[in-house]
């Protein structure tokens, strides 16, 4: 089991992965319908691509370079995308609780995709 700088970041967008889920989980009362399709699909169907990948990494058996790149590059921008969107959303809201855990899935989601970003220059 080979643990690399690539593997740790794959696991670094994995975790923040899952506290994007489990924050969308808790705060699922977006008004408008595509930030709520565009952050339950993004956080679901990352959470699937980066545990294929971060298994990839650990058996040594990674995936094409190119295909990786283009994982990155999509995350990158959804990611992005996503917490753009959900901290738009949430900004002028009322419930405090709620505001205070959707802003913190909304800056996850923005470091996520970040971190996806310097997945995509260290090559």
């Amino acid at each position: 089991m080979a643990i690399n700088k690539l593997s740790i970041i794959k696991f670094l967008e994995w975790v923040f992965t899952i506290a994007c889920l489990g924050l969308h989980y808790q705060t699922m009362s977006e008004s408008d319908q595509v930030t709520r399709l565009l952050t339950a699909g993004t956080f679901v169907g990352f959470t699937i691509i980066l545990i294929a990948l971060f298994a990839g990494y650990l058996m040594n058996t990674p995936i094409n370079k190119r295909l990786d790149l283009f994982f990155s590059l999509i995350g990158c921008a959804l990611f992005i995308a996503c917490g753009a969107l959900i901290i738009k959303e949430w900004e002028n809201a009322w419930n405090k609780d709620d505001k205070r855990m959707a802003m913190a899935k909304g800056s996850i989601s923005i470091i996520n995709g970040v971190v996806f970003f310097i997945d995509v220059i260290r090559r």
